[in-house]
């Protein structure tokens, strides 16, 4: 396991005194945010992270008084807004909505410009969140049960499937549930963008999309797209009719979606926790609870640390499952 905060050095500072550097690092948590924080989201707008950013954003905004700017910095995967935080001033004012895709499976991709260990100073969870699978609801597949025998009848890859890049939750979520069902389809990313991957199932271009409930639901509502299971241990209360994948008979899908804020790595220790307190306070908001509740989410803060020990044992399960299924990480 990491240790947590061993990287969070004071940069050029460091060699410094420690009697030196104690009055200096409490002025400035004592005086942060003085000017407007920017916050990176890997994924273009409208998705589940973007979404769950924005919330949390405007409330930083509020406690704060500083403005929250987001950035939303799709393609690749999101290794080009995770390079571009990692790579940003170490003070605080540059921060990061952190996911698997850009951290614990980036690490798997054969070159990454960052090393997410290194480079990334673990902030704050945030929200941990469910996908769906949805289809074209032009198939003729009521029921996940439907669709697997669908996919059987046909030629091996015969159907697409979308998802928002290689490696991302809604690629590992498919290929676990190709293996359980014991079906092949043929990928087709849509780079950083749930919204281009609806558009492509609703016109047919492909026939299955897996992706977090709170961007799918809309769709859903205006039978758009048909939805067939869920990732969560019981049914949504902002999805009631659609059944978990548990009960459909694969207990085995089961790729969830964590959120988190992560700083880069040689940001100072008592900024990191400045931050990871005014965050936690806004998680453990009714209000926040709430918002995040009604799409679909949980709302979930924690210690640095613990983020640092989680994001550790998330980095070897995707490893190991990477593995398992014979996946390219180019």
């Amino acid at each position: 396991m990491m240790k947590p905060l061993t990287r969070r050095t004071f940069g050029s500072l460091a060699l410094a005194p420690i009697a030196t550097l104690a009055p200096f690092a409490d002025a400035m948590a004592q005086s942060f945010p003085a000017r407007p924080v920017q916050l990176i989201v890997p994924y273009a707008p409208g998705g589940s992270g973007d979404l769950i950013t924005r919330l949390l954003g405007d409330r930083l905004s509020t406690l704060w008084g500083q403005q929250v700017v987001i950035e939303d910095r799709p393609g690749a995967g999101g290794l080009i807004a995770a390079e571009s935080a990692a790579h940003a001033p170490p003070d605080g004012y540059t921060l990061f909505m952190a996911n698997d895709a850009t951290l614990t499976v980036a690490a798997l991709h054969s070159h990454v410009p960052y090393d997410w260990k290194r480079d990334f100073a673990p902030v704050s969870m945030i929200a941990v969140g469910y996908q769906v699978l949805i289809v074209d609801p032009k198939l003729p597949v009521r029921t996940l049960a439907d669709f697997i025998a669908l996919a059987k009848s046909k030629k091996p890859g015969a159907l697409n499937f979308a998802s928002i890049g290689v490696g991302t939750a809604p690629h590992l979520a498919a290929a676990i549930f190709f293996s359980a069902a014991e079906i092949e389809l043929t990928h087709v990313p849509y780079n950083g963008s749930s919204a281009d991957a609806v558009r492509a199932l609703i016109a047919g271009d492909v026939a299955m999309f897996i992706v977090g409930t709170t961007f799918a639901a809309p769709f859903i509502a205006n039978d758009n797209v048909r939805a067939l299971a869920v990732t969560a241990g019981r049914r949504l209360d902002s999805l009631p009719d659609v059944p978990t994948f548990a009960e459909a008979g694969l207990p085995q899908v089961d790729y969830s979606l964590w959120f988190a804020i992560a700083a880069p790595g040689a940001t100072p220790a008592d900024v990191v926790r400045t931050l990871n307190a005014d965050i936690n306070k806004i998680v453990a908001d009714p209000g926040y609870q709430k918002a995040l509740k009604d799409r679909g989410f949980q709302a979930k803060g924690s210690t640095p640390g613990e983020l640092a020990a989680f994001m550790e044992k998330v980095y070897i399960s995707n490893r190991d499952l990477i593995q398992k299924l014979g996946l390219r990480m180019d």
